[in-house]
């Protein structure tokens, strides 16, 4: 009995998950974009904690990093 309870339990929660607009777009830009989602993300969060000289030195880092590896 208490298995199967989690095993439906189980099923529920992926269904809500994978129809949670939010989280769906998130996977498909991951699946398509792996280091540009990341690099996004830790952009956004970077621009909240830094000060602007910081985040600007942080996005020269980047754009250098970038024209690297090209």
């Amino acid at each position: 009995m208490n298995d199967r309870k989690a095993e439906i339990d189980k099923i529920i929660k992926d269904m809500v998950k994978n129809k949670s607009l939010p989280y769906a777009n998130a996977v498909k830009k991951i699946k398509k974009d792996r280091k540009g989602y990341y690099q996004q993300k830790d952009i956004k969060l970077k621009s909240k904690s830094l000060s602007t000289d910081r985040f600007q030195q942080y996005l020269k880092a980047i754009q250098e990093e970038d024209n690297d590896s090209n």
